[in-house]
């Protein structure tokens, strides 16, 4: 693959997380009040993954995760070579491939594989949350030290810790109100992703 083919297949999947980071901020904020049975405030966000209008959550959730594998490959070869983080690749990969695993498991609740899916939940989850934030933490690093992305570079560390920032808060702090906390996290996580994907379309976009 030459330079501007390569090029023009990171700026398509950086956009790909462009329209995924769109798709899930409407539908996922639509559903907040569409299910007016559910507490947005308590209730986190896969709860929504089951019920009336599940369908349109479920596709935000395997859109995004496509974008995100996408992202993992765009996101390193959009980095100066001797800056590339072959972890931070790994680690969006890796959320990419348990986000479908969080939808698929709410699918199975009331059947005989109730339990088996919930403890699946219970380690997805929390394994897609910490590998985004350590992920985005890598990568807005990176960035800030690459000639061609550490533009527009202090929106993402800030981003990037305060995502990080509010998922320790949430497991060190008991009683806080789980949907709140959960949903600030996925917003912040959105937003650099947004942010990340914007940046990479502009600084791969020829002169």
């Amino acid at each position: 693959m030459n330079d501007s083919s390569k090029s023009a297949a990171i700026r398509a999947l950086a956009s790909l997380m462009v329209l995924a980071f769109a798709v899930f901020i409407i539908v996922c904020t639509a559903v907040q009040f569409w299910r007016s049975d559910l507490n947005w405030i308590r209730t986190p966000l896969s709860t929504y993954l089951y019920g009336p209008g599940c369908v349109f959550v479920q596709a935000a959730y395997y859109l995004m995760s496509i974008a995100l594998l996408g992202f993992a490959w765009a996101s390193y070869n959009a980095t100066a070579t001797e800056l590339r983080s072959g972890l931070a690749a790994m680690l969006f990969a890796a959320a990419g491939i348990a986000l479908p695993m969080v939808a698929a498991t709410e699918l199975f609740r009331h059947t005989a594989l109730a339990e088996l899916a919930r403890s699946i939940h219970q380690v997805a989850a929390p394994a897609t949350f910490l590998w985004l934030s350590f992920g985005m933490l890598l990568c807005a690093s990176r960035w800030r030290r690459d000639q061609r992305m550490k533009k527009g570079g202090r929106p993402g560390i800030v981003l990037a810790w305060a995502a990080t920032s509010v998922l320790w808060f949430q497991v060190l702090v008991p009683g806080l109100p789980n949907g709140f906390w959960e949903k600030l996290a996925i917003v912040l996580i959105l937003l650099w992703l947004g942010w990340a994907a914007r940046l990479i379309v502009r600084a791969t976009r020829p002169p």
